[in-house]
């Protein structure tokens, strides 16, 4: 797996939620936490930042987080890709594959 690219297939919850999960082992891939970046899709650059929210689908005594991206218009079976952006640390670009049943 490339360092400098993160890739992840969309799935209905990051539909439905209008985000894109950042795994836990690709986190540091990213700035801080809460720590605004740019995120250029289409050539436009957007504001984004890495989220959390607390958990517990591994159950009560397991208590975790999930980390994501605010990224609306996504469908589930999409793939995303997110590069750094030579020209600067917070700068990202973002491309989206379209699952081609879904366009």
């Amino acid at each position: 797996m490339q360092k400098d690219v993160y890739t992840k297939k969309i799935t209905s919850e990051e539909e439905q939620k209008r985000f894109v999960l950042v795994l836990k082992d690709r986190l540091s891939f990213f700035p801080l936490e809460g720590k605004p970046f740019k995120l250029i899709h289409n050539g436009m650059p957007k504001k984004a930042r890495v989220e959390s929210y607390p958990c517990s689908c591994r159950g009560p005594d397991e208590p975790h987080s999930h980390y994501f991206l605010k990224t609306p218009g996504l469908k589930a079976g999409d793939r995303v890709i997110i590069q750094r952006d030579a020209k600067g640390t917070t700068r990202y670009v973002l491309q989206v594959k379209h699952h081609p049943r879904r366009s």
